[in-house]
């Protein structure tokens, strides 16, 4: 089936292994996601069993590979691949150079990595950039409820956003992952909430590169 001709979807989500659930079973979104032209796809494991999530990547891989798909993998402390260490494991069991890895900045710094960590890897590892900021403790029980629908606005947190951005590769899609359930209980709109991250990101992005230059 030819592509739709859609040029703008720069991540396909939601092909998380789990127990009981193989890369085989996500065929059908694979092929949907070609028709869509979607360039790249990101994939997580809530399955314990380290070795069969290694080895299920492998086979996502593949199969986005066959439709010219690249695949990342996003690590968090409440993963499986709960950090940049193990992240690393699984680009090296995988071994392909269209596996890569999407860095969320909340992900990262909570589950103990930084910039320096950034810094020493092949910037050819990091495919995708997911921008939020945070406290550096966690501020709510669950780790999943603050993630899902309670980040901060880039630049009012703690994770060091402008050190990151100035050893993360900066020819990268860099999205924004900032829900703010409290704000929006409160009557401010959408536009506003993304308004204050889309600005606020560009002027630490823009501060970095100016640092880099």
């Amino acid at each position: 089936m030819a592509k739709l001709g859609i040029e703008n979807i720069s991540l396909g989500e939601g092909l998380t292994i789990r127990p009981g659930v193989r890369a085989r079973d996500y065929i059908g979104d694979l092929d949907l996601f070609h028709e869509l032209g979607v360039r790249r796809i990101n994939t997580a494991s809530m399955d314990p069993d380290r070795i069969r999530t290694f080895d299920e990547f492998a086979m996502l891989a593949e199969m986005a590979a066959e439709r010219g798909i690249v695949t990342t993998t996003e690590f968090a402390p409440s993963l499986t691949v709960a950090d940049l260490p193990t992240a690393l494991e699984a680009v090296r069991h995988v071994g392909r150079p269209d596996f890569r890895l999407l860095i969320d900045t909340m992900h990262l710094v909570r589950s103990g990595s930084g910039a320096h960590d950034i810094a020493a890897l092949d910037p050819a590892l990091i495919d995708y950039i997911q921008v939020s900021d945070a406290s550096l403790h966690p501020r709510f029980e669950s780790y999943f409820e603050e993630a899902m629908f309670e980040r901060m606005v880039p630049g009012e947190g703690e994770l060091g956003l402008r050190d990151l951005f100035t050893v993360l590769p900066a020819d990268r899609v860099y999205a924004i992952e900032v829900p703010l359930r409290t704000q929006a209980k409160a009557g401010i709109g959408p536009r506003e909430r993304l308004g204050k991250c889309v600005e606020a990101t560009r002027r630490l992005l823009a501060e970095a590169r100016a640092e880099k230059a």
